[in-house]
Formats: C-alpha cells, sequence, structure tokens
C-alpha cells in the first residue's frame, strides 16, 4: 500500500541538511581562512630573508624559549634601541616564542632587551638588522625589565654587569638549519592555503550541482573537496546526501530497469561510509558549549540521511539486517532534534521500515509505543491496524482500524479502503464488528 516511487528532490527533511552544510561551511571557511590568514602572517614574521641596504629598512627576528628546552615563551617584551642615534622598536613574542620588527633602518646598530614573567632579563648588543635569526632562551628569574641604562654599566662592566648574561648569537649552521626550517613550514602553509581554496571552490561546485540535481557530478565535485581537506564534515555530510539522491533516482529507474538495483545499493551504502565520517567530526563539536546545540542539530540530520539509506537496503533491496539499524538512528534522531513535528515523523519512519522489511511482529511493538505516547497518530493507527493483520490478529487489526476512521480527517483518501478491509476481516474470520467513537469526539477537520 507504499509507493515505490520515492521523491529524493522533495525531501524536505533532506533539503533542510543541505541548508543547514551550506551555512557551516561558510562559518568553517570564515574561521579557518582567518586562522591560515594568521599563520601567513606569522610566516612572515619568521621567514628568513636577507638584509638590502637598497631597501633602507631591515629586519631584526628570532625566537624566545625557556633556559634548556624548546618551550617558547608567549608575550615576551622586547625592546628594540638603536645605539647610534635615538630610536625605540618595542615588539612581543608570538604563539610559537616569534618576534620580528621589518621596518628599523638599517643603517643602525641596536640593543636588545628582552623580559618575560618569572624570567631573567637579558640583552644583546651590536645588533645589525640583516634579518639573521637569533635563538634566546631565557632562565628562571623575577621577571623585571632592563633599561638602556643598566645595559650601558653592564657593558662598562659596573655594579649590574653580573645582572643579566648576553646571548650568544646563532652559529652558522645554526642559521642554516633555522632557514631550512622556516622554508618547510611557509612551503607546507602555501599548500595549506592552496588546498583550502581548492576545497572551497570544489564545495560550492558541489553543491551547484547537487541544487541541479546532477547528483553524479556533485559527487564527483565532493569528492574531491574532501582529498584536499578530509576534516570538514559539511563536505561528509553533503556527499552523503548526494549519495543517497542518486541511490534513491538509481532505485526508482529500477522498476523499469533492473540493473540499476546494485549502483542503487552501492550509493546507499556509500552514503552510510560518508555519514559515519560527518558523524566522527561532528562528536568532537558536541562537547564544545558554545557550539553544541548546532552541532546536536547536524547530528540529528546526518543520523536521518544514514536511516533513510538504511530503510531502503531493507524496504526496497532486500537487506535485512538494516532494518534494526534504521530504526536505531531514527530513534536517535527523533531525541536529539527539537522539532515536534520531525520527532514524530523519525518514530513513525523507524516502524515503517520494520513493517515494509517483513518485521511484522516488530513493527506492532513499535508502532504500539508510538501510540502510547501519542493516542490520535492518525498514521501509526493505519499502519498499526496493517500490522495486525500482517501477524493473524484480526479483531486486533479490525478494531484500530475502526480507531483509524474514527480520528482520521473525512477526506483522507484512504478511508474508502479501510472500511472494505474492515468488512472483509469481519465477514472472512467471524469476528464481532469493531465498535466506532466517532460520536464521542469532536470531528476531524478536513486536510487543506
Amino acid at each position: 500500500m507504499s509507493n515505490v516511487f520515492i521523491d529524493s528532490a522533495s525531501n524536505a527533511a533532506l533539503e533542510a541538511t543541505v541548508c543547514l552544510l551550506r551555512f557551516k561551511i561558510v562559518m568553517e571557511d570564515k574561521m579557518k581562512i582567518s586562522k591560515l590568514l594568521s599563520a601567513f602572517l606569522g610566516l612572515a614574521m619568521i621567514a628568513l630573508v636577507s638584509g638590502n641596504v637598497m631597501a633602507q629598512v631591515g629586519r631584526i627576528e628570532g625566537t624566545v624559549v625557556k633556559a634548556g628546552t624548546t618551550e617558547p615563551i608567549v608575550g615576551a617584551e622586547i625592546q628594540i634601541e638603536r645605539t647610534d642615534i635615538k630610536g625605540s622598536y618595542p615588539i612581543k613574542t608570538g604563539k610559537k616564542g616569534e618576534f620580528l620588527h621589518a621596518g628599523v633602518p638599517y643603517v643602525g646598530t641596536y640593543v636588545i632587551m628582552v623580559s618575560a614573567p618569572n624570567c631573567q632579563p637579558f640583552f644583546l648588543t651590536g645588533i645589525r638588522p640583516t634579518g639573521d635569526p637569533i635563538k634566546i632562551e631565557l632562565a628562571n628569574g623575577d621577571g623585571r625589565k632592563l633599561t638602556l641604562d643598566e645595559v650601558k654599566k653592564m657593558q662598562a662592566g659596573g655594579p649590574a654587569a653580573a645582572a643579566a648574561p648576553q646571548q650568544k648569537q646563532m652559529s652558522a649552521a645554526e642559521q642554516k638549519k633555522a632557514q631550512e626550517e622556516y622554508e618547510k613550514k611557509r612551503q607546507e602553509i602555501e599548500k595549506q592555503k592552496a588546498d583550502f581554496e581548492g576545497m572551497k571552490k570544489m564545495f560550492e561546485q558541489g553543491q551547484q550541482l547537487a541544487a541541479n540535481k546532477d547528483y553524479a557530478g556533485a559527487i564527483s565535485a565532493y569528492n574531491e573537496a574532501v582529498k584536499l581537506d578530509p576534516d570538514q564534515q559539511a563536505i561528509w555530510g553533503n556527499l552523503s546526501l548526494a549519495l543517497y539522491n542518486r541511490g534513491v533516482t538509481n532505485l526508482n529507474e529500477s522498476i523499469q530497469d533492473p540493473s540499476k538495483r546494485d549502483p542503487a545499493k552501492q550509493d546507499f551504502n556509500d552514503a552510510i561510509n560518508a555519514v559515519g565520517k560527518a558523524l566522527t567530526l561532528n562528536e568532537a563539536i558536541l562537547s564544545d558549549p558554545a557550539k553544541s546545540a548546532g552541532a546536536k542539530k547536524s547530528k540529528s540530520q546526518y543520523l536521518k540521511i544514514r536511516a533513510d539509506a538504511e530503510s531502503l537496503l531493507a524496504r526496497r533491496l532486500g537487506v535485512m539486517e538494516m532494518a534494526d539499524a534504521a530504526l536505531k538512528d531514527y530513534r536517535e534522531a527523533a531525541e536529539l532534534t527539537d522539532v515536534p513535528a520531525d520527532k514524530k515523523l523519525f518514530e513513525l519512519k523507524g516502524a515503517e521500515t520494520l513493517f515494509e522489511a517483513g518485521k511484522a511482529e516488530e513493527a506492532v511493538t513499535a508502532y504500539t509505543a508510538i501510540l502510547a505516547a501519542d493516542p490520535d497518530s492518525v498514521e501509526a493507527l493505519y499502519k498499526l491496524g496493517l500490522a495486525y493483520a500482517s501477524v493473524a490478529k484480526f479483531q486486533e487489526s479490525a478494531n484500530t482500524l475502526q480507531k483509524f476512521i474514527d480520528k482520521a480527517p473525512e477526506n483522507d483518501p484512504r478511508l474508502a479502503e479501510v472500511k472494505a478491509v474492515i468488512k472483509d476481516l469481519v465477514v472472512g474470520n467471524n469476528l464481532q464488528p469493531p465498535k466506532s467513537d466517532s460520536g464521542k469526539r469532536t470531528p476531524a477537520k478536513k486536510k487543506p
């Protein structure tokens, strides 16, 4: 009594998923490009470029770590003071302990004074802005700051001379190694940036193709996007949706062309696998209070896509073990959604999967549970009546179908059919005619 054809394009829940995932990718794009730009700017701060006298400006750069370790010191204050004429250029270290000032006059000579909380201060003299990286190690201390006058006294061997030992500059071998490391990082960031732009382009292309119902093209685009960035749950979610919709198309066409059944089965299985990837990535976000509401909504939609694929494998393609998996996913999706209509829909779809997959006893149990929570569910009454008949509980079937008649809208197209079924059940099985409760209720409104 159910229509064999499935309209993938009109599935409201799936269309909602497209909108949701489109929003998520836009937000994730913004966050990720921000990170990439930050990383790229950080790269500019540590890239090794030889100073050029003709450029009139030079670079002073390096890293600050805790003495005897590679642990960076974030927020260390770097005071760059010009010694040939007056000039001051204060900066701080970044997240990786790096510092850079790329605008100091090239012709000058400089003193660097470094301080950080809970560390000894130190200084370097005779610095030229050549861009050679300087590695600075800070020992534990009181966190005080040096002044230029103190540095001058230290240089002259005064009372403050022992207050802050000078730091040795990197050797030629150390500078070469640092250059190689920085260049490697720069290339990695360039690749990440290129991959991100390529992923974003392919994702948007996939969305456009899917909107035009070119599911094969969309799947191809999403697969390219996921190669470039496999950690975007929105790509996996949209890929699963495109695979499901192509599977529905193949399944509908298999009525005339049986060779389409195997491609449909493969698409549904691939959709299930893609949803698994999206759910794994989504799980990490659920624990974040700021993002948990959106992640919860996404998870419900992902589970719904997977349950739909599992349901069709069980109901239409004979993969019976998928019926229980679909029921489980529909129920979890129902628990997660905040939309009351979706909660009812997902519960009904789970029970329907059991019934149409030939698990009539389990379907009776599922529909009974739905009616315990919602006694006026017309759909549950209709399907439970049919399920009772399937397990030869004919009196229960007739009684339940009568309740459907009492509660269904007057223009429900199934009414005449159900009345004929009740008559056949009563006559054919010598049953007691079911009693109508229609006189005890408010007549149902007609469907618009």
